[in-house]
């Protein structure tokens, strides 16, 4: 589905809040140096980052690229799986950034992150209606993932946030790995590949409408025991130079300032 059709909250409310932000990029003065432009790696992925015109806009896609622009920082966008972003950021062949990761200790060795873009929510667990009754008699994500009999539908080399990280670890529940973006993955979990998924609730309904799907196909199910929602960054490859890092810190810092409490 297009994302121009979708009309759910989330995707109003990365809407309103990229209009709101747009007057201060604009106030800043077109870039006049020689830099090479940096290119900002994204996928689409409502309501997060989607392209509108020439740039970015969502809840991680808008301030990443408004923050290029106060920054007076040269950029490029590119649409890249997110395997081979990652890829770039190891190589460190070119200026690369990657939008709305989450901190990893072990990325520092070949990657700097910026100031938080946005902070989501807790986490949801993301299952067919038809799968509902496997999940009744569990009270915990600690359960869910204690219940080898569920299929945990994972992203490869992706971070769910370093807690949610550190659990999946120690717990081991059974789990499905793929390549594929979320909207495949949502996908997968109608189909029956998996039983379920993790995924913010700011993404989930947009993202089940975006795979064609209708709410009453999934339930999302909450856990008080879920930790609390990751700050998102940027994530630059070592070759984006630390004093582009501070322009770029400092312009995210003005944006957030500016932008409405949740």
């Amino acid at each position: 589905m297009n994302e121009t059709r979708i009309r759910s909250k989330p995707a109003r409310v990365a809407g309103w809040v990229g209009a709101l932000l747009w007057p201060l990029v604009a106030a800043a003065q077109a870039p006049t140096s020689t830099e090479s432009p940096v290119t900002l790696h994204y996928v689409q992925r409502p309501p997060y980052m989607m392209v509108k015109g020439e740039g970015l806009v969502g809840l991680t896609g808008g301030p990443s690229y408004q923050a290029f622009k106060l920054a007076q920082v040269p950029v490029r966008i590119e649409e890249t799986p997110f395997a081979r972003q990652l890829r770039s950021l190891k190589e460190n062949t070119g200026q690369d950034c990657m939008i709305g990761m989450f901190w990893k200790a072990e990325r520092e060795e070949f990657g700097r992150y910026s100031k938080p873009v946005y902070q989501d929510q807790p986490q949801l667990i993301l299952a067919a209606a038809a799968s509902q009754s496997r999940f009744k008699d569990h009270t915990s994500v600690e359960d869910v993932f204690n219940d080898k009999s569920l299929r945990l539908l994972v992203k490869l080399a992706y971070s769910y946030g370093a807690p949610l990280d550190a659990l999946i670890e120690k717990m081991q529940p059974t789990r499905r790995a793929t390549p594929d973006e979320n909207l495949q993955m949502v996908r997968q979990i109608k189909l029956g590949m998996a039983d379920y998924m993790l995924m913010a609730p700011e993404e989930a309904g947009v993202a089940i409408e975006a795979a064609g799907f209708q709410p009453a196909d999934f339930v999302q199910i909450r856990y008080k025991s879920m930790p609390a929602g990751e700050h998102r960054h940027l994530f630059c490859s070592k070759n984006v130079p630390v004093e582009v890092m501070q322009r770029l810190d400092a312009a995210i810092k003005k944006l957030t300032d500016r932008a409405p409490p949740r």
